[in-house]
């Protein structure tokens, strides 16, 4: 069968920054993957975090990680969407300027930031699992970077709103990934380009592509998608994008809808 089921992560499959997923979805994917269905984990989450939650599974699935990207297989990125250099370095300053907001930067194999005791750095790497490096400098950072986040501990678009969004918003990609990020990447980077480019590395269509979501930075994989869903939990400008809402994630929506198509 050839079609791909992708899922967000955060807010659609778990509660935000937990490792906590229910291990049906295991069997569940498994069956799919059986059938020649491929099954595609596609997170704002770095790959180190990702391959932890589906750890039974990793090497049989994709990984669309970081926002779209860097996309994986076999523990390999086959594909990265790097931004320029000016570009995140400008950023980065700013999104430290902005009132009780933090910063980090993944070049895809790793994490950065410059406090490894912030509520930030800690809820990375003992919640999602990250794998992070402090720098003293962002200058000691020397692979390319494919996405920043900026943090903060309640309303990451509410705090950003006023300077940080409008300064930086037509020279990059921003999108909300919950309500205490605000991710950034290039341009030409996003989930939906990232599912784009997948489906014409596997050879599949997109009306044989089978998409869930909850967020902003979800709405251009569902509408790349021929199938689109909507976790009930899900921002209202998603859910006035998806073909369907469904159950949101403590009542496993995303699960339902996949044993339907079993």
């Amino acid at each position: 069968m050839n079609k791909i089921v992708i899922t967000d992560v955060d807010g659609t499959l778990v509660k935000d920054g937990t490792l906590d997923l229910n291990p049906e979805y295991y069997e569940v994917m498994d069956k799919l993957l059986c059938r020649g269905i491929q099954v595609v984990i596609c997170s704002g989450r770095a790959y180190s975090s990702a391959e932890k939650l589906f750890n039974p599974l990793k090497n049989r699935l994709y990984f669309i990680c970081d926002g779209g990207t860097s996309i994986w297989k076999d523990g390999n990125m086959i594909k990265s969407f790097p931004m320029k250099e000016t570009l995140w370095k400008g950023m980065f300053h700013d999104a430290m300027k902005v009132p009780d907001c933090d910063c980090f930067v993944s070049t895809g194999t790793d994490g950065y930031a410059l406090d490894t005791d912030s509520k930030m750095y800690h809820w990375l790497t003992d919640s999602y699992g990250f794998k992070m490096s402090s720098v003293e400098s962002i200058e000691d950072i020397k692979d390319p970077v494919i996405k920043l986040s900026v943090f903060h501990p309640i309303d990451c678009e509410e705090a950003c709103k006023d300077s940080f969004i409008p300064e930086w918003k037509d020279k990059a990609k921003l999108a909300s990934a919950g309500s205490a990020w605000v991710d950034c990447c290039d341009t030409d980077a996003s989930k939906g380009t990232a599912l784009k480019w997948l489906q014409n590395h596997i050879g599949i269509s997109g009306g044989d592509t089978y998409a869930f979501g909850d967020n902003i930075n979800d709405i251009e994989m569902l509408q790349v998608a021929g199938h689109s869903y909507a976790v009930g939990n899900a921002r209202e400008e998603l859910k006035s994008v998806s073909d369907e809402v469904i159950a949101p994630y403590w009542e496993y929506g995303v699960l339902s809808k996949m044993k339907s198509m079993l």
